[in-house]
């Protein structure tokens, strides 16, 4: 810790400073905003307008940011930057976000509010949830975000309060793919797009659900002429569009698609039997599961020929192992997902792609490139949240027993919150901060989650805006946008590892706090203070580098630190030499084939292998432990399918009011295939309802051939119920009111492909 005193001037003069860069002595910039009066300069950070969190960079001109684009010093990026990313500037000056503390003054949802100063709202809150500790423990409290590092902030201080009970937005998005990951390699892998020949896409929209280097990198791909792109999707996606073939498979049967292909290459003989036998187990217990599994089997359920089945697995084959099996990123549609996400990655497995050039990969952190050197050639960072997690009962049971038991339990499921607080089993629930969280938009049957909410005695939100979740608290924080804070490291790593961090761009413009401002200040004022290593954020960031000066003063210059380390793909002796020559202690690991193999015999599974068949997964769900055939079903009686997706130019239900974004999408029509709105008698633009056992909404049709016509498709995020949000409350359906809170099997996702009828009106 002595570290932390004897370079604190240094971070504090270098982080609070709104330049984000270092002045030599004697130098114009030395002199201080005076001498700069007429100031114009780039800040280099972190974008926040999704999860992506692209690296970013903003010109400044006297104070005011005038210009959003990527950071250059990533070279995946350039200087390009989405819609949303280049809006930022928009929410950060959006005249409707909140701009100082609420506190309910009317009945719960009522919208009546009075201002509060930060004090008033801090000792409030402290207060509340110190006395829900003392009369009903502190589990009685739930705590919400999603993920990223205010959600890691989070975690470590509901631990140091006491409370099992965290959620992130995991199982609302991506958990159905982690959880598939996790019991098959051990942790998740990237893609390497710009270098594979082929890809299989389960409707993986990268130009909508954007990811700039992903995105670019699908971008060249699809342009390649000598690369081809499948695309399965029910509906005529922007990727599907780019596509060489374009199947509109029926909406959830892309487990029976996969199955299909896994049959038609283990009859024929046609998988990399070597590393099949070499890297995996519980191959044998696949052979079986897909015996008869078919290509005329999966035709009545995909609605795909069978002779299609059979030439796109010839073609995968043939172009093993610079291929790909996208498992995408939202996965989160049928009972089957976790099903769905393990077939996708023995697909992969079995061609062999496995750090392979054009295939997929394990990332390059620097705890792994520093043990296969032998030297410590990437600095590594500490954690500047160390507080475990509760070993307590939580409300959904993740990772302790019954249908959660593989869920993490940083994560949980929050589709069985509801249940949870309505019945008070299995004990009392009655508080709930949620920071940057807002499951009224985006979990499943928010109409029981408000009933559930209006139940509890205490809840804060911590948000840019009053949305339909603050809507509901007790207290409302106004919190600063990314463009007005600054934060920790982050790591990121593809075949070789970077780190990132965000600076701030402008001075706070109203008196707006940073969640990790927000939590610290409550962690002081309910004496859990001392669970923290740092007071502020230049300390987090000297505690996080081990005082490490070369990388923050990089960090601060450039948003982004890169290390001269060569890409690494351990199956490809070309990398693996590249590296060895750099780091000739490396050559140690090195077996007969001059590559890398042994990273794939040390996994983070219970075999230390790919696991092909999970036998702890079996014990617990019969007919889970491999890929099979398994509920697909996703009408429930119903005659039609209604979908959802991201919009290129929003995020969730985090982005529709804000002006730019707005503007360019400001409600979300129900696509319709022309021959299901003739049925209906509905014409462009007519509204309808779409009813199921769950809820019926009101909505407006898009009419296209560009979707099946068992399909329905809406973009997610609209039909707010949030007057402050003036642009746009009550535009829109909110897709998520027709969804159960059932959740998928094993993984605890979200189901968000549902029956309904279409009712005219």
């Amino acid at each position: 810790m002595d570290y932390i005193q004897a370079r604190r001037d240094f971070l504090k003069v270098a982080t609070t400073s709104a330049t984000a860069s270092i002045f030599l002595p004697g130098s114009l910039g030395a002199l201080g905003e005076v001498a700069l009066k007429s100031e114009d300069k780039f800040i280099r950070s972190i974008c926040e307008m999704c999860s992506s969190r692209c690296p970013m960079e903003a010109r400044v001109i006297n104070g005011k940011t005038v210009l959003l684009q990527g950071n250059a010093f990533v070279k995946e990026m350039g200087t390009s930057l989405c819609a949303k990313g280049v809006a930022g500037a928009s929410q950060l000056y959006d005249p409707q976000r909140l701009v100082t503390p609420l506190i309910r003054v009317g009945k719960r949802g009522e919208n009546k509010w009075k201002e509060a100063s930060w004090e008033e709202a801090l000792s409030l809150i402290a207060g509340k949830l110190s006395a829900l500790k003392e009369r009903y423990g502190a589990r009685s409290v739930i705590f919400s975000a999603k993920t990223g590092e205010q959600y890691d902030l989070l975690c470590s201080f509901a631990s140091a309060f006491g409370s099992p009970n965290i959620f992130s937005h995991w199982s609302s998005c991506p958990i159905a793919i982690e959880s598939a990951f996790k019991q098959t390699f051990g942790e998740k892998l990237h893609r390497d797009f710009e270098n594979a020949t082929y890809i299989l896409n389960f409707g993986h929209n990268l130009f909508e659900g954007l990811d700039i280097p992903l995105t670019k990198a699908m971008a060249q791909f699809s342009a390649n002429p000598s690369k081809k792109l499948v695309v399965l999707d029910p509906r005529f996606s922007i990727i599907a569009s780019k596509a060489n073939e374009w199947y509109p498979i029926k909406p959830g049967s892309d487990l029976a698609f996969v199955l299909s292909l896994l049959h038609v290459w283990i009859r024929d003989g046609k998988y990399n039997k070597n590393f099949v036998e070499q890297y995996t187990i519980g191959f044998e217990k696949l052979v079986l599961s897909v015996k008869e599994t078919t290509p005329q089997w999966q035709q009545p359920l995909t609605g795909i020929d069978a002779k299609v089945v059979e030439r796109l697995a010839a073609e995968i084959y043939e172009a093993s192992p610079k291929c790909i099996i996208d498992w995408g990123h939202k996965a989160t549609t049928t009972k089957a997902e976790y099903q769905r996400t393990r077939a996708i990655l023995m697909a992969n497995i079995l061609m062999g792609n496995v750090e392979k050039e054009g295939g997929i990969y394990f990332a390059k952190i620097a705890e792994r490139v520093n043990a296969l050197a032998k030297e410590d050639i990437v600095p590594e960072l500490d954690n500047p949240y160390p507080r475990p997690l509760v070993n307590e009962q939580r409300i959904d049971q993740a990772g302790e027993m019954g249908a959660l038991r593989f869920v993490s339990k940083r994560h949980g499921s929050l589709t069985a919150i509801p249940e949870a607080i309505i019945t008070q089993t299995p004990y009392e629930i009655k508080g709930w901060f949620l920071t940057r969280h807002n499951p009224l938009m985006t979990v499943a049957n928010p109409q029981k989650m408000k009933e559930a909410m209006e139940q509890l005695e205490f809840i804060v939100v911590n948000d840019i805006y009053l949305s339909d979740t603050a809507m509901m608290a007790d207290v409302v924080l106004p919190e600063v946008t990314y463009l007005e804070r600054d934060e920790g490291i982050s790591k990121n790593a593809y075949k070789s590892p970077y780190y990132t961090m965000r600076n701030r761009i402008v001075e706070p413009l109203h008196h707006n706090k940073s969640a990790i401002e927000i939590i610290r200040n409550l962690a002081e004022r309910m004496g859990l203070g001392s669970y923290y290593p740092w007071k502020s954020v230049p300390e987090l960031r000297v505690y996080q580098a081990k005082g490490n000066d070369v990388l923050l003063e990089t960090l601060l210059k450039r948003g982004a630190a890169t290390f001269d380390v060569p890409p690494l793909l351990a199956l490809e002796p070309t990398f693996v030499e590249h590296f060895c020559e750099r780091y000739p202690q490396s050559r140690i690991w090195l077996d007969k084939q001059g590559t890398f193999s042994h990273l794939l015999q040390k996994l983070k599974t219970p075999s230390g292998k790919i696991e092909i068949y999970c036998e702890e997964v079996e014990k617990l769900f019969k007919g889970y432990g491999v890929p099979s055939n398994v509920d697909m079903d996703v009408k429930q009686g119903f005659p039609y399918v209604l979908t959802s997706g991201k919009s290129a130019v929003h995020t969730n239900g985090h982005t529709q009011n804000i002006p730019y974004l707005h503007m360019l999408l400001s409600t979300n029509p129900i696509w319709m295939h022309p021959s299901t709105a003739k049925v209906h008698g509905l014409k462009m633009g007519d509204t309808f309802y779409l009813e199921n056992g769950i809820s019926k909404e009101k909505a407006t049709v898009f009419i296209t051939e560009g979707i099946r016509p068992d399909t329905l498709f809406t973009y997610m995020g609209f039909g707010h119920d949030a007057p402050a949000l003036k642009r746009t409350h009550g535009k829109g359906i909110n897709s998520s009111k027709l969804l159960s809170l059932e959740s998928a099997t094993l993984c605890g996702a979200m189901i968000t492909n549902v029956g309904v009828n279409i009712i005219k009106i």
